[in-house]
């Protein structure tokens, strides 16, 4: 009795979801720590023109008045240029990187209703989905992916029927 060769395309579809996962939860990633940094440099800078400005209005120290004004310029400044720009780009991208999972997911659980050359079309498709997205992307620092691979590691990103 002989044992079916796997599916090349198959491997790859394997391959695909995993990277996506993988580059998803990286991106994820990145926009929660964009998203903190984007808000403490807006917060911090006005909190310290607030203090600066009760410190000159309360205790008549000239030096909290420059102090208030450069710390509200550098918060105003903040605030108008859009500091988060980069953690939606981030998220943008790892919803992107998440869609592209559940297709390979979904291409993998229908892969034994087609022939060969229909999965080869599927993965062809499916990787230059992968390549726009790529394109597209604004790379993200590797401590991102570090992060990801332990909380993938961890279960975040299992599904109850990935365990079946």
């Amino acid at each position: 009795m002989t044992t079916p060769t796997p599916s090349p395309s198959l491997g790859l579809l394997t391959t695909l979801s995993t990277d996506a996962n993988y580059s998803a939860q990286s991106y994820f990633e990145a926009a929660k720590s964009a998203d903190f940094w984007s808000r403490i440099i807006v917060f911090l800078p006005a909190l310290v023109a607030a203090l600066a400005g009760m410190i000159t209005a309360f205790y008549s120290i000239k030096i909290g008045g420059p102090i208030s004004a450069v710390s509200g310029a550098v918060a105003a400044t903040a605030a108008f240029i859009g500091s988060g720009k980069q953690a939606s780009s981030y998220r943008e991208s790892a919803r992107k990187y998440t869609n592209l999972r559940h297709a390979a997911r979904l291409e993998i659980a229908v892969s034994q209703s087609k022939t060969e050359p229909e999965l080869e079309k599927v993965v062809r498709d499916l990787f230059e989905r992968r390549e726009a997205i790529v394109s597209s992307d604004e790379p993200v620092p590797n401590r991102f992916f570090d992060r990801a691979s332990k909380r993938i590691d961890a279960g975040v990103t299992s599904y109850s029927q990935d365990d079946e």
